[in-house]
């Protein structure tokens, strides 16, 4: 019964923020007040559980791509950046902000986590670095560029316009962070070097001829 109530839980949260009712969830259920409350004496206690259960995932996520031995460097750091809950569902912007005004403490202990997640993306780029499969970057510059792209894509009415999900707009996001504006194939050149290039060929823009 515990685990009927906390996925029927999510499933109000999903639909509802976290602003649903105990009534809403035993009326879901099919049971009492008093049964769900033989399971969880409030609703905040549910809650805090949920949420618990969320960051163990978000965990367990973290372990498995940092031990994945058939992912290589891009493919670590980009699965660092862009995975979210898979019991909760689609994220968006209305139940971030119910946890921050109702559950304020909670949201402290996602602020962590997501500093640790941070921390995990900071060390596969420095090795990355190490190993040249990636370019030295400016880290704290890349930190706000990825704090602010995940506060601008989990804008449900963003999502909405444009037909998409949170997952799907930030692995876009990530995959331009990584791999950057660059083709496949180009090379960066100096200012000095690019004015005395003869013109590039429009089959292969990024090659000059001799």
């Amino acid at each position: 019964m515990r685990e009927r109530i906390l996925a029927t839980a999510l499933q109000q949260m999903n639909e509802h923020g976290i602003r649903f009712t105990t009534a809403d969830l035993a009326r879901e259920l099919g049971v009492s007040k008093r049964a769900v409350y033989e399971h969880f004496p409030s609703k905040e206690a549910l809650l805090t559980q949920i949420f618990d259960n969320i960051r163990k995932d978000f965990r367990q996520q973290i372990s498995t791509i940092l031990q994945g031995d058939d992912l290589d460097i891009t493919e670590k750091l980009k699965n660092l950046m862009v995975f979210s809950p898979k019991a909760l569902g689609p994220i968006n912007d209305k139940i971030i902000k119910d946890i921050k005004r109702f559950m304020p403490k909670e949201w402290a202990k996602f602020e962590d986590f997501f500093q640790e997640r941070w921390e995990m993306i900071e060390q596969v780029i420095n090795q990355g670095i190490t190993q040249g499969v990636l370019a030295p970057v400016d880290l704290p510059v890349l930190h706000k560029m990825y704090l602010g792209t995940i506060d601008k894509l989990l804008d449900f009415h963003f999502l909405t316009e444009n037909d998409t999900t949170f997952r799907k707009a930030m692995t876009a996001a990530a995959e331009i962070m990584i791999r950057g504006l660059t083709a496949p194939g180009c090379s960066d050149r100096t200012a000095a070097g690019a004015a005395s290039a003869s013109q590039p060929s429009p089959k292969n823009p990024c090659r000059t001829r001799n």
